[in-house]
């Protein structure tokens, strides 16, 4: 008894005399932390084609000097993420992020499985958080989340803007990101790290379905496993067509199958065949949840609509380098390492860049038999890289009526189409970098496609489960049938 008394009194009196760094060790050191951003800058420096559309070399390097002040005590995981999702913002492409699918199994236990999320999710519609679901009994769905710990929703909104990606000016890509969805998800994982719950709790202001009262509730955080478990499946990216009556409708929420063997082509076949077969006249294509992924499929979607040839536009390709450093190469990843080795394909350019083959002006044939109907699209700004491509040519062409809102990406070009992802070393923290800039000829606006008719969710709607852009789509059928 008398050797345990002294040897709990030893560890304390050690434990006292420690130095408060070592009793509180950082979880990234100060020198493996800085060494992750110098690697990071290197790697926009030499490996973004598009680095510098938005932002000057200035810019960059004033945030990357702040950045290492930050860390200069060393940092957590969820520090270094966060940083690295404000550094890839500053380049205002839609492809430069801390993709979570990418990350490291250290960042994603360490990070996004953390208990500190809010037990609900969100929807934000004319700048008001509506809560969609809800895994605890103090919150009702439908509810508008007024205040977070005493932070308005303008106050939020403005303070996840810097961490959220999307090409150039297209902001309604980035306020799409705060909603709980598989395309957006900021309130889960950049939320968390800016306002962490107090005391593992957060503090709601809420204002209930037909009560314009206000009243506050304090809820325990959670993870997003728990909070899963309580709450309806989320929806499937698997594509859907339904007929009703004279219409029809394809919902298209990705065209990213990458080894899932879903044959998107067959798809469409077999659709347009149905559509032929029961002689429908109008037809709503709903791309509103649509990143992107194979733009192949866009084209072959495209060709079932057109009636006459459709001609793709060109563009100039850039690469930052002919070869991608080997000090580099050791910490990226691809599905396809030919990105790492451009030689013999690429010229030097003016500026910092290499320049590759420009890509030519495509041209669309119809089908041989396309749909007679007519034809509208839903699209918003989820749509970035081939869900902006197809929505483009979809207006561009004439053969569907766009309704919705603005979608993202940027008609100036995109970054995309080769990709690889950096894991840093120290943190583990993954950021996904494209390895080729498209810029477009001629004048564009620094600005998604604009839809023919704009229909922008409404509160009152949303509140109730009216689905506004599809109500719009419904308006202008009824038009086109007493017509």
């Amino acid at each position: 008894m008398l050797y345990l008394i002294r040897t709990l009194l030893f560890t304390l009196l050690t434990s006292l005399s420690l130095p408060a760094a070592a009793q509180h060790a950082p979880e990234i050191s100060a020198a493996a932390a800085q060494r992750d951003l110098r690697i990071l800058q290197r790697a926009f420096s030499e490996l973004h084609p598009g680095l510098y559309r938005y932002a000057t070399p200035a810019q960059f390097d004033a945030e990357f000097a702040r950045a290492q002040t930050e860390v200069a005590a060393g940092g957590d995981r969820g520090r270094l993420y966060l940083i690295a999702s404000r550094l890839a913002a500053l380049a205002r492409c839609g492809h430069t992020w801390a993709n979570p699918y990418n990350q490291s199994d250290a960042v994603v236990q360490g990070v996004f499985n953390r208990a500190d999320k809010l037990p609900l999710t969100l929807r934000r519609v004319e700048g008001r958080f509506l809560a969609t679901a809800s895994a605890v009994p103090e919150v009702r769905a439908g509810s508008e989340i007024v205040a977070i710990d005493g932070r308005s929703a303008a106050d939020i909104t403005a303070g996840l803007m810097p961490y959220l990606r999307a090409d150039g000016a297209s902001d309604g890509k980035r306020l799409a990101q705060l909603d709980s969805d598989p395309n957006g998800g900021a309130m889960d994982r950049v939320f968390p790290l800016l306002y962490p719950p107090q005391q593992g709790r957060y503090r709601l202001t809420l204002r209930e379905p037909g009560n314009q009262a206000v009243r506050e509730v304090s809820v325990a955080a959670m993870g997003v496993t728990e909070r899963a478990a309580r709450l309806p499946a989320p929806r499937s990216d698997a594509w859907r067509f339904t007929v009703d009556g004279d219409t029809a409708t394809l919902t298209l929420p990705t065209f990213s199958f990458w080894n899932g063997g879903f044959d998107g082509k067959a798809f469409l076949a077999r659709t347009f065949e149905q559509l032929e077969a029961q002689n429908v006249s109008y037809l709503v294509i709903d791309l509103r949840d649509n990143e992107g992924g194979d733009d192949a499929l866009g084209q072959q979607l495209l060709r079932h609509l057109l009636r006459e040839p459709f001609t793709m536009p060109g563009g100039r390709r850039e690469s930052a380098y002919e070869r991608v450093p080997y000090i580099l190469a050791r910490y990226l990843d691809t599905w396809d390492y030919r990105f790492f080795d451009r030689t013999g394909e690429v010229t030097r350019g003016e500026g910092r860049n290499w320049r590759l083959t420009d890509s030519d002006a495509r041209r669309l044939a119809p089908m041989a038999q396309p749909f007679r109907g007519r034809t509208i699209a839903l699209v918003g700004p989820q749509n970035s890289s081939a869900g902006f491509l197809i929505a483009r040519d979809l207006r561009r062409s004439g053969v569907a009526t766009l309704i919705g809102q603005p979608t993202g990406g940027n008609l100036r070009g995109l970054n995309g189409g080769e990709l690889a992802w950096i894991t840093l070393p120290g943190s583990g923290v993954a950021i996904d970098i494209p390895l080729l800039a498209h810029f477009t000829s001629g004048d564009e606006p620094d600005a998604g496609v604009a839809p023919n008719v704009n229909a922008t969710p409404r509160w009152a709607d949303a509140q109730v489960g009216i689905d506004t852009e599809r109500r719009a789509a419904e308006a202008q059928i009824a038009r086109w049938r007493h017509n």
